[in-house]
């Protein structure tokens, strides 16, 4: 194993803790989940950047400027990202994801992976600038997780590939226990 695939492991390791953290755990610190997003985003920019697995570049270069934004206090909600345009942006990519099956009669992997990408940074934006509910992100974290395994297996990108099967685990788990507990809001 080189340095640079023990460091993507390293990053994956710190993720799935940090996002097990997140999912299993009402009373989560933003420090920490932050902090800890902000060590493994780099971990894994690195290691996706020599394997050059570019949408998992985006991706983690995304969450690591998110957090060491929001671990400096900067105020995200300066930043005009709504819901809706959220939505209309992830809508319009999976269209054109759609007319290409149907056009083609094949699946473009490298578009599925940047519709993820876009997933995956637009909703932590919206989770971040607290604009979505952590139920929500956890759905569009497992969508996102299970979109990029199609490009990371393509890229041999290993330690993000694993990332992304226990990532939408965790997710499905975290999101499922969260509906469940809505009953329980005041």
């Amino acid at each position: 194993m080189t340095l640079i695939t023990a460091i993507g492991w390293l990053g994956t390791l710190l993720y799935l803790a940090n996002h097990g953290y997140i999912s299993l755990n009402k009373n989560w610190k933003k420090g920490i989940y932050y902090g800890g997003n902000a060590i493994a985003a780099g971990c894994l920019v690195l290691s996706s950047f020599y394997s050059q697995s570019w949408q998992a570049v985006v991706i983690n270069g995304f969450w690591l400027v998110i957090s060491a934004a929001l671990l400096m206090n900067a105020n995200l909600n300066a930043l005009k990202f709504s819901p809706k345009l959220f939505y209309i942006i992830v809508g319009g990519m999976l269209m054109l994801f759609a007319g290409g099956l149907v056009i083609e009669q094949q699946a473009n992997l490298a578009l599925l992976g940047w519709v993820s990408a876009v997933v995956f940074s637009g909703c932590y934006l919206l989770f971040s600038q607290e604009k979505m509910l952590p139920r929500f992100y956890l759905c569009w974290n497992a969508f996102a997780a299970i979109a990029l395994l199609p490009q990371l297996w393509l890229d041999a990108n290993w330690p993000v590939f694993g990332l992304e099967i226990a990532w939408a685990l965790i997710s499905i788990y975290g999101a499922v226990r969260r509906f469940e507990e809505v009953h329980l809001i005041d």
